[in-house]
């Protein structure tokens, strides 16, 4: 009545099928296996790639934290030294005020002198109003690599305004400047500062930067 399955003509043909479905079950079981470590090594790639694309964004932007750390610091020590020139403009502004009452009380003195006192006064009037106020025309010898507002004061005392005047001083006589100050300036080296002051007197401000960029503090390099 029943049919044995695994004997009889129908046995062949089971068997046959059984053995496909299985094939087919691996086949797909092999193939779906291939494309999960393709996709996995893909991905697992890309992985990679990006942690080390993230790590090098964050040392760059660790790099542009610390230059924003020193330009804002620069900018606060410019503000404070742009601070203390503003004071000392200020502060020689009233020296200069009080100097050139002096001048004109001494030249009141002189109209009303007798005329054997009157050349006195007038040499008098004349060397002060040598010291109350600068020439007409007068640079910025900060410019100068080396050359700070104390020095920039110590050339004004010796009658160096310009950058003409400074190119045509000797270094020995500004070490003389120097040296007259103590061991505070004893580090300044004047001796590109008339090479420097020429190139500036001559309007050559591209060749003073390239010239500038060369020096280390004033000083050729190595010195």
């Amino acid at each position: 009545m029943f049919e044995n399955t695994f004997q009889g003509p129908g046995a062949g043909t089971y068997a046959n099928h059984t053995i496909e479905i299985l094939l087919m079950l691996l086949v797909a079981f092999l193939l779906g296996l291939l494309l999960g470590y393709i996709l996995w090594y893909k991905w697992h790639k890309l992985y990679h790639e990006l942690n080390a694309e993230h790590d090098r964004l964050k040392g760059v932007h660790l790099n542009l934290e610390k230059e924003h750390a020193s330009l804002r610091y620069q900018l606060e020590e410019s503000e404070k030294d742009n601070a203390t020139h503003r004071r000392k403009i200020m502060s020689l502004e009233g020296d200069v005020a009080g100097l050139r009452f002096r001048l004109e009380k001494c030249e009141s003195d002189l109209e009303s002198s007798a005329a054997g006192g009157a050349s006195k006064i007038a040499l008098g009037a004349a060397a002060l109003a040598a010291v109350a106020a600068p020439p007409a025309k007068s640079d910025d010898l900060k410019r100068v690599e080396g050359i700070g507002p104390k020095i920039e004061e110590l050339c004004n005392q010796i009658g160096i305004w310009t950058f003409a005047e400074l190119a045509s001083t000797t270094v020995e006589r500004l070490q003389e400047m120097l040296d007259a100050e103590g061991p505070r300036f004893r580090i300044a080296d004047p001796g590109t500062w008339p090479k420097q002051a020429g190139l500036a007197s001559a309007g050559k401000w591209d060749e003073l930067k390239e010239y500038q960029d060369f020096l280390s503090g004033g000083r050729p390099p190595g010195e």
